[in-house]
């Protein structure tokens, strides 16, 4: 299950093309899977220690802070994806 779990997570966010670096990519693929994970509120040292690996909280927190985020462009990236697999399951029902 923890595989599968994280191969879907990673593929998601590759599809997402976000223009990130690997490192910046393995920090956002380690965040989702430690947010996934969590349950109720959720705070960086909780998902820190939720994700698979051991990650500095200094690490996780720069990236959040440092990363270029706009939140439009990972809105508009991640809305579009929905619709192009909306888009392909219709075509395969014909």
């Amino acid at each position: 299950m923890m595989v599968t779990l994280y191969s879907s997570i990673v593929k998601f966010i590759l599809m997402l093309n976000l223009g990130f670096s690997r490192p910046q990519i393995n920090h956002l693929t380690y965040m989702v899977h430690g947010i996934i994970l969590c349950e109720g509120r959720k705070n960086i040292s909780q998902i820190r220690n939720k994700t698979t690996q051991y990650r500095d909280l200094s690490c996780m927190t720069r990236f959040l802070k440092e990363s270029p985020w706009n939140e439009d462009h990972l809105q508009e990236r991640r809305m579009q994806l929905l619709m192009d697999t909306i888009q392909k399951a219709r075509q395969k029902k014909g």
